[in-house]
């Protein structure tokens, strides 16, 4: 069996991917491509997923409709995963201040991911467990391209 690269996907990333206007939809294009012809395995948290729907409730006209219509897309070829109380305790005992941050951390090593995608500067800047590492993208992207 033929290993594949797995990623847990942010929540700026599924909005990337739903929403042309945002300035890095394109590459989240290209990620979610990947994902779909079996090149990538994702993980994506329910709790990415609701706050990602939160925020698109908050865009004009068809925002949510949108959002709707991707995830449902997205479910096709995506693990969906829940924070569980391990996660939220590792959060919390954590010192970051960012607690989501952290707890996301926790459930993508749980979920054995070898990359955490997102485009947060501050969680790009974070140490996490190893071997995951964290990156964007373009960078996730770039790799896969050599």
């Amino acid at each position: 069996m033929e290993y594949k690269i797995k990623v847990c996907i942010d929540t700026n990333i599924l909005l990337d991917f739903v929403f042309a206007d945002r300035e890095r939809h394109a590459i989240a294009q290209q990620l979610f491509h990947l994902i779909y012809t079996h090149k990538v395995e994702a993980t994506v948290s329910t709790q990415s997923v609701l706050d990602a729907a939160y925020l698109a409730g908050k865009k004009p006209l068809s925002g949510i409709s949108d959002y709707r219509t991707a995830m449902l897309y997205m479910l096709m070829r995506t693990d969906v995963g829940y924070v569980d109380s391990f996660d939220l305790r590792d959060a919390l005992e954590n010192t970051h201040p960012d607690i989501e941050d952290s707890a996301l951390i926790s459930f993508a090593y749980d979920n054995c991911c070898d990359f955490f995608l997102t485009n947060d500067k501050e969680l790009l800047s974070r140490e996490v467990p190893r071997p995951m590492k964290v990156m964007t993208p373009e960078e996730f992207v770039d790799k896969c391209r050599a």
